[in-house]
């Protein structure tokens, strides 16, 4: 299943215009990576898995991007950039692959500058039935939402068909 409107709508809610985006876990077909480089943005794509990254790195070279898409070797949980360094980080449908979520969401947040947006679906318990995971009955998303909560509490969460988005602001929490 292709959950375009799933990426449309996490870009319109977040207002994300242009810039330097870094997209933890391309999977099997590099769709956010692609989604966000037509759309204009500059972007680095990573996964932990040597296959996605040669099949993503493929696949580009037949595409048309208004921007730019970078396939990297990566680890979520230890990603190899500089504080500060991207306008926004996604992670689309890839947090639930994670070994440790709050390692990785540390890393999201530690790359990402401070004026700068983490941006993250993940299946509700709709989507996971379609994509043929386990219902959990919003535990994980609970768990990714406190991971989240530790950086800021300047997160808006939004409900599709088969996701729940989230769109979190890294500046300092408020008080």
């Amino acid at each position: 299943m292709d959950d375009l409107s799933g990426r449309k709508a996490l870009i319109k809610a977040a207002g994300l215009k242009k810039g330097r985006v870094l997209d933890v876990g391309l999977g099997n077909c590099g769709c956010m990576s692609f989604f966000l480089a037509k759309m204009g943005f500059n972007v680095i794509g990573i996964d932990h898995s040597t296959k996605a990254v040669h099949v993503s790195r493929k696949k580009s070279k037949n595409k048309k991007f208004k921007g730019t898409f970078e396939g990297r070797l990566a680890d979520a949980e230890k990603l190899p950039f500089a504080k500060n360094e991207f306008d926004a980080v996604s992670a689309y449908h890839s947090t639930h692959h994670m070994k440790n979520v709050q390692k990785g969401i540390d890393e999201m947040f530690r790359v990402c500058k401070e004026d700068g947006l983490i941006l993250i679906s993940d299946l509700n318990d709709d989507g996971r039935k379609e994509y043929e995971h386990k219902p959990d009955n919003g535990k994980f998303l609970e768990k990714l939402e406190g991971a989240l909560a530790k950086h800021t509490n300047r997160i808006r969460k939004i409900k599709t068909k088969h996701n729940m988005l989230f769109i979190c602001s890294k500046g300092r929490k408020s008080k």
